[in-house]
């Protein structure tokens, strides 16, 4: 495993105003099989990532193997909920709090913090009233925590704690799903309190494929992503790359993204990749939203895992031009990263 060499991670998007590069986001891609092949890549495949938000897949198998969806009732809105870095929207929040109160649990047992909705409109919605922890991006993924602690029998005042058993659990499940050991894995804390462990790039696609296949937990790897893919707008949200992405691919792709430019996706066994396939995607200076954005959408229609007709509506609203404050087009993102696969 290795860190990214700053003066060998190559140029993923250019930003152009007029006929003028004006800067340049660097980054890396892998694309890998369930099985460990590597399909392409641009950049180091080994570059160690923080999995950040791309991470809760993973947890949610932890979660589900405590045996909490059968003795809570989860249903597949509350499991996608699990997996989300959610908008903070109404039918987000009535649904965490829904969970929480059938665990028979408080707003005041999550302990991811506060901040207001990711949503404008949400956020407008308050009126001046204070947001809570259940806006907060992660609280669905918390309240998931909360409910593996009750059901394995852990103590819930410190889950959120690096030696804490379910987070011991949710870091065997990461080296398992992405075939690294778990004593490789640096640790750090996440923005909701929690340990994030960082792998490298190709084994975050290598997570996301077994998601679909070769899975060392196939159950519940099946449950997760048929909740992520029937409930895609609990995933993200209104205006949120995620559940667009999904959307429009139909049940084709699996999309989560993470902090600091981490976007991973995960395609179900097809005849071109019937092994399955993730690729993974990190932008070297943590943009996530325009170069985030720009490189996956880039890297999907190279592989030829989006349509045309799916990539310039996708592009168009999450690529947008640089505009002047009169609306008026000034420049705009180019990707300039070929990823070529072996066919």
């Amino acid at each position: 495993m290795s860190e990214a060499d700053p003066s060998s991670v190559p140029v993923l998007v250019e930003v152009r105003r007029g006929a003028v590069v004006e800067s340049r986001h660097r980054g890396a891609i892998a694309v890998a099989t369930a099985t460990g092949r590597t399909v392409a890549a641009v950049g180091d495949p080994d570059w160690i990532c923080f999995l950040r938000s791309a991470a809760k897949p993973f947890q949610a198998i932890a979660v589900i193997r405590t045996g909490a969806l059968e003795r809570f009732t989860i249903t597949d809105q509350e499991l996608a909920i699990i997996t989300a870095s959610h908008n903070g929207e109404p039918e987000h929040v009535t649904t965490v709090a829904g969970l929480l109160d059938r665990l028979g649990l408080t707003p005041a047992m999550l302990r991811c913090g506060i901040h207001p909705p990711f949503n404008q409109a949400a956020a407008r919605r308050l009126e001046g009233t204070p947001p809570t922890v259940l806006h907060n991006n992660c609280s669905g993924k918390h309240a998931g925590l909360l409910a593996g602690c009750l059901a394995a029998g852990f103590s819930t005042s410190d889950y959120d704690q690096s030696d804490h058993p379910l987070q011991t659990a949710i870091a065997q499940v990461i080296a398992a799903m992405c075939d690294v050991a778990a004593t490789a894995m640096p640790a750090g804390l996440d923005g909701c309190t929690i340990p994030t462990w960082a792998v490298p790039l190709r084994a975050m696609a290598v997570g996301y494929a077994r998601l679909f296949a070769h899975s060392p937990y196939p159950e519940e790897s099946r449950r997760v992503a048929e909740a992520m893919l029937a409930h895609p707008e609990l995933v993200g949200g209104t205006e949120r790359i995620d559940t667009d992405l999904m959307r429009a691919a139909q049940g084709k792709l699996l999309s989560k993204v993470g902090a600091e430019g981490v976007h991973v996706v995960a395609v179900p066994p097809c005849d071109r990749f019937p092994e399955a396939l993730g690729i993974a995607v990190k932008v070297e200076d943590g943009d996530s939203f325009r170069a985030r954005n720009t490189v996956m959408l880039a890297a999907l229609r190279q592989l030829g895992l989006l349509s045309a007709e799916a990539y310039t509506d996708l592009a168009a609203r999450y690529s947008r031009p640089i505009l002047t404050h009169r609306k008026q087009i000034a420049g705009g993102l180019r990707a300039v990263f070929s990823l070529a696969s072996d066919r």
